[in-house]
């Protein structure tokens, strides 16, 4: 009886550790020393926010003869590698302010305007394009003057770019701007209310593209001129590559600078494509140029079918030599159009006026209008655009592209 109790005390031993040696050994406790430093989280943490670390690259880089060119990922590639809900307007875009020569002077506000401004201005569909996609507007009661060239292929362009004044006008009748900038330095007043009507119209443009799918691609370049008589200032909003000039004492001065894949150092075919544009670009960033207008200034704004057709000395030639506004105008639409009118063209001109002066009256330019005014593009009833109708955005991450507009200027330019 004693070894049967032996051999079932020996079967059951045998069992166990058959049952054991079954069983994944657990790994051994690792080492506190060994543990990374600055990973510990409690369970119950929130996640961390991401960071502009965590941006997605939408270009690829790509070594030529020793040399990098960025070449913007086309909206396949962009798709698969960036998920449709990062693709949204931030509700913080960007103010990168320059100051004009004095520009940067702090100046009391006049009980009385010190300058006046009157104004003129025309789009035309050109001589190669089937439709115009340009617009502008004309707001004397706040000395506000908007160019839009919209882009969007086959459809879009019109829609866009005549949503984005008319959200403008609407802003500014309404007094309602979007608050959310960011800026390294205080914005002035006037000109942050500039921006934040850029904004509202960036916004605009953005949702009505998602709403509609045929107006996906849709987007447009903006440009604005502010004046404040009373301060003698203008402020000028700018995205995208339609321009702002200064015609002073007989000299055209550019102002703006154009917000293409070449200003980062793009080279190739697509060094012309926009680098912003409104309804487009998820970081929006707003170049805002402060300028003191002096009597007799003339302010040009203008669409790119103008400065591709035409040469800045024929800009300044025509301007030198047409003291009438609108003759000035038509004259520079007509100088594109005969140049080849590839692209639509619009023109707005912009005079100063010495609020001193007794003999404004002799002045043959055109008195302010009383009331707003736009001009929106004619939608065609068939469109049958093809390619050289699109405007290319691409696309960068946020770090790199403003790498060089992180910080207010506020230097005077030269």
């Amino acid at each position: 009886m004693l070894v049967g109790l032996a051999l079932l005390a020996v079967g059951v031993a045998l069992l166990g550790y058959g049952v054991t040696a079954r069983r994944p050994s657990a790994p051994p406790p690792r080492p506190k020393s060994l543990a990374p430093k600055g990973r510990s989280r409690p369970p119950s943490a929130a996640p961390e926010e991401p960071s502009d670390a965590d941006e997605t690259l939408v270009v690829r880089v790509r070594s030529t003869l020793g040399s990098a060119v960025l070449e913007p990922l086309t909206d396949d590639q962009i798709s698969e590698v960036m998920p449709t809900e990062i693709m949204s307007p931030r509700s913080d875009p960007k103010v990168v302010v320059a100051y004009e020569e004095d520009a940067d002077e702090e100046e009391s506000t006049s009980p009385q305007a010190r300058i006046l401004v009157t104004a003129s201005g025309d789009t035309d569909q050109g001589q190669r394009r089937r439709a115009n996609d340009d617009s502008l507007l004309v707001l004397p009661d706040h000395c506000l003057f908007a160019v839009a060239d919209g882009m969007g292929g086959h459809a879009g362009g019109s829609v866009a770019s005549s949503l984005a004044v008319e959200t403008m006008k609407q802003a500014f009748d309404q007094g309602s701007f979007a608050a959310e900038l960011r800026s390294a330095a205080p914005v002035p007043r006037r000109g942050s209310e500039l921006a934040g009507s850029m904004v509202k119209a960036h916004r605009a443009v953005f949702d009505a593209a998602r709403v509609t799918p045929e107006y996906a691609k849709m987007g447009t370049t903006l440009v604005a001129a502010r004046f404040s008589p009373n301060k003698q200032r203008v402020y000028i909003g700018h995205v995208g590559d339609s321009r702002c000039y200064r015609f002073r004492r007989g000299k055209l001065r550019q102002l703006t600078t154009d917000q293409t894949m070449g200003k980062i150092g793009l080279v190739g075919p697509h060094a012309g494509d926009l680098l912003q544009a409104i309804g487009v670009t998820v970081d929006l960033s707003i170049d805002l140029i402060v300028d003191k207008p002096q009597s007799g200034d003339i302010y040009l704004l203008c669409s790119d079918g103008l400065n591709k057709m035409i040469t800045d000395h024929q800009i300044q030639q025509t301007l030198a030599t047409q003291r009438d506004l609108e003759a000035a105008v038509y004259g520079l639409i007509e100088m594109a159009n005969d140049a080849g009118g590839r692209d639509n063209v619009t023109v707005i001109l912009i005079k100063v006026l010495d609020r001193t002066l007794h003999d404004i009256a002799t002045i043959p330019s055109p008195p302010p209008e009383k009331n707003a005014w736009s001009k929106l593009p004619d939608v065609a009833v068939t469109d049958s655009r093809d390619d050289q109708d699109e405007t290319l955005v691409g696309a960068l991450p946020p770090d790199f592209t403003l790498r060089d507009q992180d910080t207010v200027t506020t230097k005077l330019r030269r």
